[in-house]
C-alpha cells in the first residue's frame, strides 16, 4: 500500500476530514489531499513535503518511518543534493606537498628561533640601559562642547497583515464553501486563513437548498452565516455576525415556472405535498460520513451529531467511518445499520 493510501485510510478510520486536520497540523488542505493522492507535483519542494508527510503521519498516530521511506523511493533526491549530503572525501590530500620536507622546514625554523632568542637575551644582560626621563606633554585646554539637539529615531512602520481569518456557518450545516472557485471545505468553517484582498466571490451550496453566491470584502477577518432555505421556498441570505443586528444580504432565488397551485396554500398543505426522501439516513452515533450522487458529486460530508436525520435521492453512495452508528432506510422501509461499530464501509443505495 502506498504512503498516500495509508494516510487516507487512517484519516477516514478516525472519522476526520482534511479540513479538520488542516487546522490541527497548520498544513494547507490541498497539500494534505495531494499527499493522500500521491500527487507529488502539487507539493512544495522535497524538503518541505517530507516534513509535511512526517507531521501528518504523527497526527494520525502512524509511524512516519516507513512512509518517509516510501516517499523517498517515489521522489528520490537529485544528484546534487545527494552529493552535498554525503560531503567531500576527508582522505584527499592536496597534490605537490611532501610531508617529510614540510616537517624538516618546521624543525629548522624552531632551531633558528631558539638561537636568536638566546643571543638577544645575553646582549640585554651585558649592556646596561640609561634611564631617559619621559618628556612632559603640553596640555592644551579643550573648549567646552556645545550641546546639540538629539532627534529621536522614527519608529519603524508596522507591516500590514497579509492573511485574515474567515469563519462561515450555515443553516443547515454541512454546506460546501467556495471562495473564488477554491474549495475550502464544509460548514462550520472556523477561522480559515485566507490571503487578504479587497473583494472575493463566496459560494455556499448544499443539495436540495437554495445556493448562495455573493461578493464579499476580505480586508479584515469575517464571521458570516448563510441561511439556505429549501429550493423553491425562499431566497438565501448572508448575515455578518461581527455586526449584531445588521440586515442580512439576500441572494435572489432562481426563477421557477408557474404552477396551477391555488393561491390559498397553507404551510400545512405544503408540508403534506412535499416529496419524502427516497433514502433516509439516521445517525445513532457520531460518525464521519460522505454522500456522493451520480457522477461523484458530493451531496454531504461531515460528522453530524447523534440523533441527526438526513434525506437523499436514490442512486447515492454512502461512505462512513463508523458503520454501526449509521442506519439507512430506503423507500420508507425499516432502517438497518450499514455495518459494525467502528467499521469503515462504502455502500450504494
Amino acid at each position: 500500500m502506498s504512503f498516500g493510501s495509508t494516510l487516507k485510510q487512517a484519516r477516514e478510520a478516525l472519522g476526520l476530514s482534511t479540513q479538520e486536520l488542516s487546522l490541527r497540523t497548520k498544513i494547507r488542505g490541498d497539500y494534505l489531499r495531494a499527499l493522500e493522492e500521491g500527487n507529488t507535483s502539487l507539493l512544495p519542494e522535497r524538503t518541505f513535503a517530507r516534513s509535511y508527510l512526517q507531521r501528518y503521519a504523527r497526527e494520525l498516530n502512524l509511524d512516519p518511518t516507513p512512509l518517509i521511506a516510501e516517499f523517498d523511493r517515489s521522489v528520490p533526491p537529485t544528484p546534487e543534493v545527494a552529493q552535498s549530503l554525503r560531503g567531500a572525501p576527508s582522505n584527499v590530500r592536496p597534490p605537490g606537498v611532501n610531508p617529510g620536507l614540510l616537517a624538516g622546514a618546521l624543525t629548522a625554523v624552531i632551531v633558528l628561533g631558539a638561537g636568536g632568542y638566546y643571543a638577544y637575551s645575553t646582549y640585554l644582560k651585558a649592556a646596561p640601559v640609561a634611564a631617559i626621563p619621559a618628556p612632559t606633554p603640553a596640555v592644551t585646554p579643550t573648549p567646552a562642547a556645545t550641546p546639540t539637539a538629539v532627534t529621536p529615531p522614527k519608529p519603524a512602520p508596522v507591516p500590514a497583515a497579509t492573511t485574515v481569518k474567515l469563519t462561515v456557518k450555515s443553516v443547515p450545516s454541512g454546506a460546501r464553501v467556495y471562495l473564488d472557485n477554491r474549495d475550502l471545505g464544509t460548514t462550520p468553517l472556523n477561522a480559515f486563513p485566507i490571503d487578504r484582498r479587497d473583494q472575493a466571490e463566496l459560494r455556499v451550496e448544499l443539495a436540495g437548498r437554495q445556493p448562495l453566491k455573493q461578493s464579499i470584502s476580505l480586508s479584515t477577518g469575517r464571521y458570516l452565516r448563510a441561511n439556505l432555505p429549501t429550493t423553491g421556498t425562499g431566497q438565501s441570505s448572508l448575515a455578518d455576525l461581527n455586526r449584531p443586528g445588521s440586515a442580512p444580504t439576500v441572494t435572489p432565488a432562481a426563477a421557477t415556472p408557474p404552477t396551477d397551485t391555488p393561491a390559498a396554500t397553507t404551510p400545512a398543505t405544503v408540508a403534506a405535498t412535499a416529496p419524502r426522501a427516497a433514502v433516509s439516513v439516521t445517525f445513532a452515533a457520531p460518525s464521519w460520513t460522505r454522500v456522493t450522487g451520480p457522477g461523484g458529486a458530493v451531496l454531504y460530508q461531515g460528522t453530524p451529531p447523534a440523533g441527526s436525520v438526513k434525506g437523499f435521492p436514490k442512486g447515492v453512495v454512502i461512505r462512513t467511518g463508523n458503520a454501526g452508528g449509521v442506519r439507512v432506510s430506503v423507500d420508507g422501509k425499516a432502517a438497518t445499520p450499514m455495518g459494525q461499530s467502528g467499521q469503515v464501509v462504502t455502500r450504494a443505495y
